[in-house]
């Protein structure tokens, strides 16, 4: 394995400040054109590469949450020759490691070439129960699960696997959709947060990823407030609203690391369309 593939290496490229900035990715297309932006050996915008499990469920016609482990695995083991070849690190998503399999799911994803992974605090729902009950995990509860994600990688030969611990306290999915925009109820989900956060990086996590969530996302107060508490190791999601905040204004604030989830492949896809609409409207491409 090259020094540059190696989790030390992954882990060494999250710096509050001057933040690690990663491109999502779902398929062989997506990842051949990402590279190209490594032009040479002096030349390397691109540091790691990171798949987006919402995108890849995409393209198989599914919803993010009914994207079966199998079919990550497969998507996961074409992609990570090709990103080794570059003399890159993987990270993939692997939503909340699927459960009680998360020491099997670990070993795969390492197996496949992985050297980090997202690991959400929020369960499948399928896995609630009929009868609903609390979405995400108790704080214990994963803390204990991140635990045993780092302990899985090692005994795979990973040692220093690079967790991404993605908190879900913020996002009304956690709430089954409940809005509480007051100002307590803003307080208490910081908090909580915060609360959280901590401990994820006690447990041995390099970065929490907080996920506010499709439509309300973080404040720009929120995103200063987590990274003054994590000390800047935060990793957000790129925001794509004409207010939001820029990569160079949120490595001012402090942050570690940048993605964009699926934002890359929905920008694909927009171009798709109104190309499209051009042509069967009788225009040009």
């Amino acid at each position: 394995m090259a020094v540059t593939t190696t989790a030390a290496h992954f882990a060494s490229l999250h710096r509050p400040g001057d933040p690690l900035v990663i491109p999502n990715i779902w398929d062989l297309s997506s990842l051949n054109t990402v590279l190209s932006l490594n032009t040479s050996e002096t030349s390397t915008p691109v540091k790691a590469v990171a798949t987006a499990s919402y995108a890849i469920a995409a393209t198989l016609g599914l919803a993010d949450e009914d994207l079966s482990l199998g079919a990550n695995l497969i998507r996961i083991r074409s992609l990570s020759p090709r990103v080794r070849a570059a003399g890159l690190p993987l990270t993939v998503d692997i939503q909340d490691a699927y459960g009680d399999r998360l020491e099997d799911v670990v070993a795969a994803v390492v197996e496949a070439g992985a050297v980090g992974a997202n690991v959400e605090d929020m369960k499948d729902e399928k896995d609630v129960g009929e009868e609903g009950g609390d979405l995400l995990y108790t704080l214990e509860e994963q803390v204990e699960r991140l635990k045993r994600v780092l302990k899985s990688a090692e005994e795979k030969g990973c040692e220093g696997f690079v967790v991404n611990a993605r908190c879900d306290v913020m996002s009304p999915a956690s709430r089954r959709g409940a809005i509480d925009e007051s100002a307590e109820e803003g307080e208490r989900l910081l908090g909580e947060t915060v609360r959280r956060g901590k401990a994820y990086l006690e447990a041995g996590a390099t970065t929490v990823f907080v996920w506010g969530g499709s439509q309300r996302g973080l404040r720009d107060a929120e995103v200063r407030a987590l990274s003054d508490a994590f000390g800047g190791r935060l990793a957000v999601k790129l925001g794509t609203g004409d207010g939001a905040l820029s990569v160079r204004e949120l490595a001012d604030i402090g942050v570690a690391r940048i993605s964009v989830g699926p934002s890359l492949f929905q920008a694909a896809n927009k171009t798709v369309r109104e190309a499209a609409e051009r042509i069967v409207g009788g225009g040009r491409l």
